[in-house]
């Protein structure tokens, strides 16, 4: 059985040597090499993909990187996948391979909060368990997987919520899917896949997707900002509500043909359909012609990207009608 671990960067690839100023700079290689009980998990192999911040990384980025994990599955030399990277957008780039990846090679993501220089660093941890992961059977038909601070979650549900704690990557409202006790990866929920594998063209891949978060009394410039772009994705308020004096602008966007996408800034929950009417109410959004996401904010933006592209919009997306 053979793991290949690609590296990309972020803090468990980073050392500090004067204080203060950690950047990524170790190898794959040297990686596994400080944790000797990798090979007691599987025959390891390695690829350096990059080595950045992961803020650094783009969407091409992202789009390569599904390229790289597709040709390890169609090679049959790799039996799963560990990418490591940072964890800042760490949610963003698994759930973008999520969308694209249809193997039945596991493919798990991880990385740490603390670098190697700090006391108790966490990405050596976070890597060997993730190869336990990737060799754990149930994983090949959980879709693209995270594992972070001995727990393992779904690419789709994990979001960061901590800006520095070791235990920031979270799945709020449904939870881990597995725990990891010793060297034993414990399964206790299953993942269903509803979501179809999208395959978007290299060259209609765009960052030019708006993405705005709406507060008390926003001013309409922050949705005006998106009258040039490719489409907007919106965090409403609660069950789907924006203050009325943002519609006019996003009738504007709506009637140039920009794609309008909603979903609640809340962590959990999703839009209502048929609760309120009033103006500014989700039922303003389903005249609007908004399509309705269930993920958070930047995955709504990462699958409208990846929808885009793809030219699968109205597949990837519902979308409510008055």
């Amino acid at each position: 059985m053979s793991v290949r671990i690609i590296s990309t960067g972020g803090t468990i690839a980073s050392t500090d040597t004067t204080g203060g100023d950690a950047a990524p700079e170790l190898s794959a290689e040297r990686l596994v090499a400080a944790i000797p009980e990798l090979g007691e998990i599987a025959d390891i192999t390695t690829d350096d993909f990059s080595n950045v911040p992961s803020p650094h990384l783009t969407i091409d980025d992202f789009y390569e990187l599904t390229q790289t994990i597709q040709t390890f599955e169609a090679d049959s030399e790799s039996d799963g996948v560990v990418v490591t990277i940072g964890t800042d957008i760490l949610e963003e780039a698994a759930y973008f391979v999520d969308l694209c990846y249809d193997g039945s090679m596991p493919v798990v993501f991880t990385g740490a909060m603390r670098n190697p220089s700090l006391p108790s660093p966490d990405g050596p941890a976070n890597l060997l368990a993730s190869a336990r992961t990737a060799m754990s059977d149930p994983a090949a038909e959980a879709g693209v997987l995270v594992t972070f601070n001995d727990r393992v979650y779904a690419a789709r549900e994990v979001t960061k919520m901590h800006s520095m704690n070791v235990d920031t990557f979270q799945a709020p409202e449904f939870g881990p899917l597995a725990v990891i006790d010793e060297t034993q990866v414990r399964w206790r929920h299953r993942h269903i896949v509803t979501e179809p594998t999208l395959t978007p063209k290299e060259d209609a891949l765009t960052n030019d997707i708006h993405a705005v978060t709406v507060t008390a009394d926003m001013p309409s410039a922050q949705i005006r900002g998106a009258t040039d772009s490719n489409g907007l994705c919106l965090a409403a308020t609660g069950a789907g509500h924006i203050p009325p004096t943002i519609i006019p602008v996003l009738e504007s966007l709506r009637d140039d043909g920009i794609p309008l996408i909603a979903t609640t800034r809340c962590p959990e929950g999703r839009l209502a359909r048929e609760t309120y009417g009033f103006k500014g109410s989700e039922a303003t959004l389903q005249e609007l012609g908004f399509y309705y996401s269930d993920l958070n904010l930047q995955k709504t933006r990462i699958k409208t990207i990846v929808a885009l592209a793809a030219d699968e919009l109205d597949v990837a997306f519902d979308r409510p009608t008055k």
